[in-house]
């Protein structure tokens, strides 16, 4: 599979940098085809500005929103790594989702008010790290959280988001839980490789 991680975290030396690697270095031994979109690192401008909506509108798409388009373009699998901040996206992920799934390549109007999308086909996994144990998320967080990502990001594009892993308590757990949610990780991607195996079959 071609396999794109888009990754969010302005720390280094930390869980998220961990899983990014280790997820990286087994995808590339099972021969997948990877590349590594490090918003932080590319110093990613996240503003979708009125400059923007009139360059997209005329086919002038700008080029750092283009260059990531052809990212999308071409992975059959979109992996997004984030720490959760205030129940969600961090604002340089969430302006990156504004910026690049935009009108006219991620989704389109339909001539009488409602849209449809462009990005069918395609598959993403969401990994987000959290400070909070897993039961203050129970209580509605998880679902809500899910919601907005199946339905109202990446479905509403025709992204199918196969799981949703959230590693919880991440500044308190062991190294042996880290190792755990490494190897969720890696099994969640592992089990579209098999799906994707018994498909060309």
């Amino acid at each position: 599979m071609k396999i794109s991680i888009v990754y969010s975290n302005h720390h280094s030396g930390n869980f998220n940098e961990e899983l990014l690697n280790t997820l990286t270095d087994s995808l590339i031994e099972n021969g997948h085809e990877i590349a590594v979109r490090d918003l932080y690192k590319m110093d990613f401008n996240p503003v979708l500005k009125t400059s923007d909506f009139e360059s997209i509108s005329s086919g002038n798409i700008p080029k750092d929103i283009l260059r990531e388009q052809e990212f999308v373009k071409w992975a059959d699998l979109l992996v997004f790594i984030y720490p959760l901040w205030w129940g969600g996206m961090p604002a340089i992920l969430k302006g990156y989702i504004d910026r690049v799934f935009s009108w006219g390549f991620a989704y389109k109007s339909n001539g009488s008010g409602g849209t449809y999308p462009l990005l069918t086909g395609k598959k993403a996994i969401v990994m987000s790290t959290m400070g909070q144990s897993r039961a203050d998320y129970e209580k509605g967080m998880f679902q809500a959280m899910n919601l907005v990502n199946v339905e109202g990001v990446f479905g509403f594009c025709g992204v199918e988001v196969t799981d949703q892993l959230y590693f919880s308590s991440i500044h308190n757990v062991s190294d042996t839980e880290k190792l755990n949610y490494i190897k969720q990780a890696v099994k969640a991607v592992k089990s579209l490789e098999v799906l994707a195996e018994s498909s060309e079959r």
